[in-house]
């Protein structure tokens, strides 16, 4: 399984990680989910049981919706990623040793090894 970097190209933390990955030499496929929004299904398999470190708190949506102060469900989150893909935190790194989320050069690097 190649591993997929879920990213929005407009974003520097994003073109960051992506930099950073091809400098360590790990090929991943890349998937701006801004051009081609994630789905309800793709979301479900992406986000763990407990969706609160998956979810993009410098969002203004998650602050227009009071999203600190809440315990969302999983099938919450769901709903309101998919209406508005701002609410999933980016990048997030799916490797078969592990999914990365938000840019972490220690963790991409402990994937190589």
């Amino acid at each position: 399984m190649k591993p997929v970097l879920w990213m929005k190209s407009s974003c520097t933390t994003c073109r960051n990680a992506k930099a950073k990955l091809a400098e360590l030499g790990l090929e991943v496929e890349v998937r701006d989910y801004f051009k081609k929004p994630l789905e309800a299904g793709e979301l479900e398999h992406l986000l763990p049981a407990d969706p609160a470190p998956m979810l993009g708190t410098k969002s203004p949506k998650y602050k227009e919706l009071g999203l600190k102060d809440r315990h969302l469900s999983k099938a919450e989150a769901i709903s309101l990623m998919v209406q508005d893909n701002n609410l999933l935190k980016r990048p997030i790194l799916v490797h078969p040793k592990g999914t990365v989320i938000g840019f972490d050069a220690e963790a991409y690097a402990r994937l190589v090894r």
